[in-house]
């Protein structure tokens, strides 16, 4: 009697036992996914970093060479087209560091200073529009029936505008940007006000020859803030349409309008206000706030101090996040502390530096040591990888 085989199960997978298996990978990956995105980010952060530094050291090594005097804005950058170009990339490093997004070396988008005054010139005569301004101790005072004044070149484009101003009484001062206009025509441009007149406001109005528009942006001051006697830092930058006010380092208006692309700096006064500026300056740069566009990440921002002595250095990571670079000046005053505890306890203690050291070079004592020089390496790895 034949008998038959074992049967097999011709039973596949149900459409819902697929749909499970879909719906879980599919969840795996969205998990997944990001993190890897986020890992290679992280990594870039950490290549940005490493060039930050890099030109870190190069800045340092020119200043070895010229006496301790850093090297202008302008100087830090590279041109691989030219490599006779006389710049901090050719001269000093043989390999510039790239930006790991655009694969491009580093840019520089620090800020150069194109203009500055302490009103020497405007006593001396510099063109000045509607009214008859002076200078009293150092700072420009305009007359008691108000007029404005204009600084620099009117075919600036993006630019960062930095003036100090003390509001003593009456409704208010102005700070031109993207203006232009002669003593013979009136001033075209953007108008941003500092107004206690108009309820305590911060206004940007447009002014078309000579006559302003109604407010396109509008801030009110704070409560408790200090309106009268008070200098204030206002600062004023303008990169494409994007406009952005502060006073005191607080950003107080920001945003976009591309009515005026160029011009120059000015100031203005109402009048029977009484207000003094002490200087105006104007910036061309990303680390000013101004420039030829915003800081593209996986480029950096180096610009020198006012008075040559410092400098600043700006690694621009992932997120619009930003790496300060700190000054090797710290850190070898660290060590000098060091070295100066050392040298203290030697001479209080009548005793050699080995006696000190001794301890360290005992079985157990090595071991720890080696193991806290472990984990303070495996922690600056994990703050590089990590951001």
């Amino acid at each position: 009697m034949a008998h038959a085989g074992p049967q097999r199960s011709q039973r596949g997978f149900t459409l819902i036992e697929l749909l499970i298996v879909v719906i879980v990978i599919a969840i795996l990956a969205a998990i997944a996914i990001p993190v890897y995105a986020n890992q290679r980010d992280k990594a870039k952060d950490a290549a940005v970093k490493e060039g930050s530094h890099i030109i870190q050291t190069a800045v340092m090594t020119y200043a070895a060479d010229h006496g301790g005097a850093y090297p202008a804005t302008e100087y830090v950058t590279y041109t691989p087209a030219d490599p006779t170009a006389d710049n901090l990339g050719n001269k000093y490093l043989d390999t510039w560091p790239r930006n790991p997004w655009t694969g491009e070396p580093m840019a520089n988008s620090g800020s150069t200073v194109v203009y500055a005054t302490d009103f020497a010139a405007v006593a001396a005569g510099a063109p000045i529009v509607g009214g008859k301004w002076s200078v009293v101790d150092g700072k420009l005072v305009p007359p008691a029936t108000g007029g404005s004044v204009l600084f620099g070149d009117q075919s600036w484009t993006d630019i960062q505008v930095d003036t100090t101003a003390t509001l003593d009484s009456g409704s208010g001062y102005g700070v031109y940007f993207r203006a232009t206009g002669t003593s013979k025509t009136k001033v075209s441009g953007y108008v941003f006000q500092y107004d206690p007149g108009v309820g305590k406001k911060f206004i940007v109005r447009k002014v078309v020859n000579g006559t302003e528009s109604a407010p396109i942006a509008t801030g009110v001051m704070p409560a408790g803030f200090p309106i009268y006697g008070v200098a204030h830092d206002v600062s004023v930058s303008a990169v494409g349409t994007h406009i952005v006010c502060k006073v005191d380092g607080k950003t107080v208006l920001d945003f976009n309008d591309g009515t005026f692309s160029s011009g120059g700096t000015g100031l203005r006064s109402w009048g029977g206000a009484s207000v003094s500026f002490a200087g105006v300056k104007a910036l061309t740069g990303a680390a000013g706030g101004a420039g030829s566009g915003e800081p593209a990440k996986g480029d950096f921002a180096y610009a020198l101090g006012s008075d040559g002595s410092a400098y600043g250095l700006v690694g621009w990571l992932s997120g619009d996040a930003a790496f300060v670079v700190q000054p090797l000046g710290a850190i070898l005053a660290l060590l000098l502390a060091a070295a100066a505890l050392v040298a203290a306890y030697t001479l209080a203690t009548n005793r050699p530096v080995e006696r000190l050291l001794r301890p360290l070079c005992r079985p157990a004592a090595a071991w720890f040591a080696a193991a806290v020089v472990a984990l303070a390496w495996l922690y600056k790895i994990a703050v590089v990888a990590c951001g």
